[in-house]
Protein backbone atom coordinates (compact mmCIF):
# COMPACT_ATOMS: atom_id res chain seq x y z
CA UNK A 1 0.00 0.00 0.00
CA UNK A 2 1.94 3.30 -1.48
CA UNK A 3 -0.39 6.08 0.33
CA UNK A 4 -0.26 7.19 3.71
CA UNK A 5 -2.11 5.38 6.51
CA UNK A 6 -3.52 8.87 7.30
CA UNK A 7 -4.97 9.09 3.58
CA UNK A 8 -6.64 5.68 3.64
CA UNK A 9 -10.34 4.86 3.70
CA UNK A 10 -11.49 3.73 6.93
CA UNK A 11 -13.95 0.85 6.94
CA UNK A 12 -16.41 -0.66 9.53
CA UNK A 13 -16.11 -4.03 10.02
CA UNK A 14 -19.33 -5.18 12.58
CA UNK A 15 -18.68 -8.58 14.52
CA UNK A 16 -18.97 -10.28 18.21
CA UNK A 17 -15.80 -11.12 19.28
CA UNK A 18 -17.00 -13.07 21.94
CA UNK A 19 -17.79 -15.68 19.30
CA UNK A 20 -13.85 -17.31 19.83
CA UNK A 21 -14.81 -20.01 17.14
CA UNK A 22 -14.43 -17.10 14.55
CA UNK A 23 -11.60 -15.57 15.76
CA UNK A 24 -9.70 -16.55 12.66
CA UNK A 25 -12.47 -14.82 10.48
CA UNK A 26 -12.33 -11.70 11.97
CA UNK A 27 -8.07 -11.72 11.64
CA UNK A 28 -8.27 -12.50 8.31
CA UNK A 29 -10.91 -9.88 7.61
CA UNK A 30 -8.36 -7.14 9.03
CA UNK A 31 -6.01 -8.44 7.19
CA UNK A 32 -8.07 -8.43 3.99
CA UNK A 33 -8.98 -4.78 4.43
CA UNK A 34 -5.54 -3.83 5.14
CA UNK A 35 -4.15 -5.27 2.09
CA UNK A 36 -7.20 -4.10 -0.13
CA UNK A 37 -6.09 -0.49 1.31
CA UNK A 38 -7.80 0.69 3.76
CA UNK A 39 -8.24 0.89 7.69
CA UNK A 40 -10.56 -1.24 9.66
CA UNK A 41 -12.55 -0.19 12.14
CA UNK A 42 -13.85 -3.08 14.50
CA UNK A 43 -17.46 -2.63 15.78
CA UNK A 44 -18.30 -4.69 18.92
CA UNK A 45 -22.02 -5.94 17.88
CA UNK A 46 -22.21 -8.45 20.66
CA UNK A 47 -23.33 -6.44 22.96
CA UNK A 48 -26.15 -3.47 22.92
CA UNK A 49 -24.98 0.27 21.45
CA UNK A 50 -27.67 2.47 21.42
CA UNK A 51 -25.77 4.98 19.45
CA UNK A 52 -23.47 2.70 17.24
CA UNK A 53 -25.45 4.06 14.16
CA UNK A 54 -23.30 7.55 14.59
CA UNK A 55 -20.51 5.36 14.03
CA UNK A 56 -21.05 5.34 10.21
CA UNK A 57 -20.69 9.02 10.15
CA UNK A 58 -16.91 8.20 11.01
CA UNK A 59 -16.30 5.63 7.77
CA UNK A 60 -15.89 5.12 4.58
CA UNK A 61 -17.42 2.56 3.75
CA UNK A 62 -19.77 -0.59 6.20
CA UNK A 63 -19.06 -4.40 6.25
CA UNK A 64 -21.75 -6.72 7.83
CA UNK A 65 -20.32 -9.63 9.44
CA UNK A 66 -21.02 -13.16 9.58
CA UNK A 67 -21.78 -15.28 12.53
CA UNK A 68 -25.00 -16.59 14.22
CA UNK A 69 -28.26 -16.91 13.13
CA UNK A 70 -30.78 -13.43 12.50
CA UNK A 71 -33.64 -13.70 14.99
CA UNK A 72 -36.56 -15.49 13.53
CA UNK A 73 -38.97 -13.02 15.14
CA UNK A 74 -37.51 -10.14 12.54
CA UNK A 75 -38.88 -11.78 9.79
CA UNK A 76 -42.01 -14.04 10.87
CA UNK A 77 -40.21 -17.22 11.72
CA UNK A 78 -40.38 -19.33 14.32
CA UNK A 79 -38.70 -18.19 17.48
CA UNK A 80 -38.94 -21.89 18.97
CA UNK A 81 -37.41 -23.82 15.64
CA UNK A 82 -34.79 -26.06 17.19
CA UNK A 83 -32.23 -25.56 14.10
CA UNK A 84 -32.54 -21.94 14.73
CA UNK A 85 -29.22 -21.50 16.75
CA UNK A 86 -26.89 -18.60 18.35
CA UNK A 87 -29.51 -15.58 18.44
CA UNK A 88 -28.48 -12.49 19.48
CA UNK A 89 -31.08 -9.78 19.13
CA UNK A 90 -28.40 -7.11 20.94
CA UNK A 91 -26.40 -7.78 17.42
CA UNK A 92 -29.28 -7.86 14.98
CA UNK A 93 -30.15 -4.62 17.33
CA UNK A 94 -26.54 -2.79 16.56
CA UNK A 95 -26.11 -3.96 12.71
CA UNK A 96 -29.64 -3.12 11.82
CA UNK A 97 -28.79 0.18 12.92
CA UNK A 98 -25.29 0.52 11.44
CA UNK A 99 -27.02 -0.46 7.79
CA UNK A 100 -29.61 2.13 8.61
CA UNK A 101 -26.98 4.79 8.69
CA UNK A 102 -25.12 4.27 5.81
CA UNK A 103 -28.01 4.02 4.03
CA UNK A 104 -28.69 7.31 5.08
CA UNK A 105 -25.39 8.87 4.50
CA UNK A 106 -24.51 6.68 1.22
CA UNK A 107 -21.72 5.00 2.20
CA UNK A 108 -21.12 1.65 0.57
CA UNK A 109 -21.99 -1.75 2.10
CA UNK A 110 -20.96 -4.83 2.18
CA UNK A 111 -22.76 -7.73 3.67
CA UNK A 112 -21.32 -11.35 4.22
CA UNK A 113 -23.18 -13.81 4.89
CA UNK A 114 -25.49 -13.49 8.00
CA UNK A 115 -24.76 -9.86 7.27
CA UNK A 116 -26.65 -10.78 3.95
CA UNK A 117 -29.54 -11.94 5.66
CA UNK A 118 -30.18 -9.51 7.46
CA UNK A 119 -29.60 -7.34 5.07
CA UNK A 120 -32.70 -8.93 3.06
CA UNK A 121 -34.41 -8.86 6.60
CA UNK A 122 -33.94 -4.94 7.20
CA UNK A 123 -35.43 -4.75 3.31
CA UNK A 124 -38.11 -6.42 4.61
CA UNK A 125 -37.67 -9.72 2.91
CA UNK A 126 -37.49 -13.07 4.53
CA UNK A 127 -35.22 -15.88 5.24
CA UNK A 128 -34.96 -19.96 4.83
CA UNK A 129 -34.25 -21.27 8.56
CA UNK A 130 -32.79 -24.32 7.44
CA UNK A 131 -32.19 -24.75 3.94
CA UNK A 132 -30.94 -27.99 3.93
CA UNK A 133 -34.79 -28.79 5.46
CA UNK A 134 -36.77 -26.30 3.82
CA UNK A 135 -34.80 -26.39 0.00
CA UNK A 136 -35.35 -29.72 -1.51
CA UNK A 137 -32.63 -30.89 -3.71
CA UNK A 138 -30.36 -27.90 -2.16
CA UNK A 139 -26.86 -29.18 -2.63
CA UNK A 140 -23.65 -28.41 0.68
CA UNK A 141 -23.34 -25.19 1.24
CA UNK A 142 -21.78 -26.13 5.03
CA UNK A 143 -17.82 -27.19 4.23
CA UNK A 144 -16.73 -26.14 7.96
CA UNK A 145 -15.25 -23.69 9.38
CA UNK A 146 -11.85 -25.29 8.82
CA UNK A 147 -12.01 -25.73 4.83
CA UNK A 148 -13.07 -21.75 4.44
CA UNK A 149 -9.81 -21.30 2.16
CA UNK A 150 -11.04 -23.78 -0.03
CA UNK A 151 -13.46 -23.78 -2.95
CA UNK A 152 -17.10 -25.22 -2.40
CA UNK A 153 -19.24 -24.36 -5.06
CA UNK A 154 -19.30 -21.99 -8.11
CA UNK A 155 -22.06 -19.41 -8.29
CA UNK A 156 -23.35 -17.31 -11.50
CA UNK A 157 -23.10 -13.74 -11.02
CA UNK A 158 -24.98 -11.64 -13.30
CA UNK A 159 -23.40 -9.46 -15.88
CA UNK A 160 -24.47 -5.24 -15.40
CA UNK A 161 -24.73 -5.62 -11.64
CA UNK A 162 -22.80 -3.56 -8.78
CA UNK A 163 -21.47 -7.28 -7.66
CA UNK A 164 -19.94 -7.94 -11.15
CA UNK A 165 -18.37 -4.49 -11.42
CA UNK A 166 -16.89 -5.05 -7.83
CA UNK A 167 -15.70 -8.24 -8.75
CA UNK A 168 -14.47 -6.64 -11.71
CA UNK A 169 -15.93 -10.35 -13.26
CA UNK A 170 -19.25 -11.95 -14.24
CA UNK A 171 -20.57 -15.30 -15.09
CA UNK A 172 -18.75 -18.05 -13.04
CA UNK A 173 -16.75 -17.91 -9.81
CA UNK A 174 -15.83 -20.16 -7.15
CA UNK A 175 -16.53 -19.57 -3.99
CA UNK A 176 -16.51 -20.95 -0.63
CA UNK A 177 -19.79 -21.60 1.61
CA UNK A 178 -20.32 -22.24 5.49
CA UNK A 179 -24.80 -21.66 5.92
CA UNK A 180 -26.98 -22.98 6.68
CA UNK A 181 -29.94 -20.02 6.23
CA UNK A 182 -30.71 -18.51 2.72
CA UNK A 183 -32.47 -15.76 1.35
CA UNK A 184 -36.21 -16.23 0.84
CA UNK A 185 -38.09 -13.89 -0.49
CA UNK A 186 -36.01 -11.06 -1.57
CA UNK A 187 -36.78 -7.82 0.19
CA UNK A 188 -38.48 -5.04 -1.57
CA UNK A 189 -35.51 -2.65 -3.62
CA UNK A 190 -33.37 -5.55 -3.47
CA UNK A 191 -32.39 -8.03 -6.69
CA UNK A 192 -30.94 -11.34 -7.00
CA UNK A 193 -27.39 -10.75 -8.88
CA UNK A 194 -26.19 -14.38 -8.18
CA UNK A 195 -27.13 -17.73 -7.81
CA UNK A 196 -25.48 -21.25 -6.60
CA UNK A 197 -25.61 -24.22 -9.50
CA UNK A 198 -29.04 -25.65 -7.02
CA UNK A 199 -30.66 -22.27 -7.57
CA UNK A 200 -29.87 -20.63 -3.95
CA UNK A 201 -29.60 -17.08 -3.72
CA UNK A 202 -25.65 -16.38 -3.56
CA UNK A 203 -25.73 -12.58 -3.68
CA UNK A 204 -28.36 -9.28 -3.65
CA UNK A 205 -27.95 -6.14 -3.92
CA UNK A 206 -29.56 -2.66 -3.76
CA UNK A 207 -31.28 -1.51 -7.42
CA UNK A 208 -30.42 1.68 -6.49
CA UNK A 209 -27.80 2.19 -3.66
CA UNK A 210 -24.20 0.62 -3.18
CA UNK A 211 -25.43 -1.96 -0.90
CA UNK A 212 -24.31 -5.34 -1.58
CA UNK A 213 -24.51 -8.63 0.34
CA UNK A 214 -22.43 -12.04 -0.45
CA UNK A 215 -23.52 -15.49 1.02
CA UNK A 216 -19.74 -16.53 0.61
CA UNK A 217 -16.70 -15.28 2.66
CA UNK A 218 -14.43 -13.49 0.90
CA UNK A 219 -12.74 -12.44 4.32
CA UNK A 220 -11.90 -16.08 4.21
CA UNK A 221 -11.32 -16.57 0.28
CA UNK A 222 -9.10 -13.06 -0.58
CA UNK A 223 -5.63 -14.76 0.15
CA UNK A 224 -6.28 -18.04 -1.96
CA UNK A 225 -8.73 -16.90 -4.53
CA UNK A 226 -8.37 -13.22 -6.59
CA UNK A 227 -11.99 -12.61 -7.24
CA UNK A 228 -12.42 -12.04 -3.08
CA UNK A 229 -9.74 -9.88 -3.06
CA UNK A 230 -10.67 -7.64 -5.89
CA UNK A 231 -14.23 -7.78 -4.13
CA UNK A 232 -13.17 -6.24 -1.38
CA UNK A 233 -10.58 -3.15 -3.13
CA UNK A 234 -13.32 -2.22 -5.72
CA UNK A 235 -15.77 -1.83 -2.79
CA UNK A 236 -12.58 -0.43 -0.36
CA UNK A 237 -11.93 2.08 -3.86
CA UNK A 238 -15.68 3.02 -3.92
CA UNK A 239 -15.71 3.95 -0.53
CA UNK A 240 -12.96 6.34 -0.65
CA UNK A 241 -13.91 9.94 0.19
CA UNK A 242 -17.43 8.91 2.02
CA UNK A 243 -16.12 10.08 5.60
CA UNK A 244 -15.38 13.54 4.04
CA UNK A 245 -18.52 14.15 2.18
CA UNK A 246 -20.47 13.27 5.90
CA UNK A 247 -18.12 14.99 8.22
CA UNK A 248 -17.66 18.34 6.86
CA UNK A 249 -13.93 17.78 6.19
Amino acid sequence: MTQSIRDAPVVAFTYDPRALNEAVRWRLMFEGVVAAGAVPMAIDCGVRQPDVGTLAGLVDGVIVGGGNDVDPRRYGGDPDDPLVRGVNPDRDENELAMLAAARELGKPVLAICRGMQLMNVAYGGTLFADIERDVPGVGVHRQGLAALPDPAHTVTVEAGTTLARWLDTDGTITVNSEHHQGVRAVGDGLRVVARAEDGSIEAIESATEAVVGVQWHPEYFWPVEKTSLTLLSTFIAESVGHTAATSGA
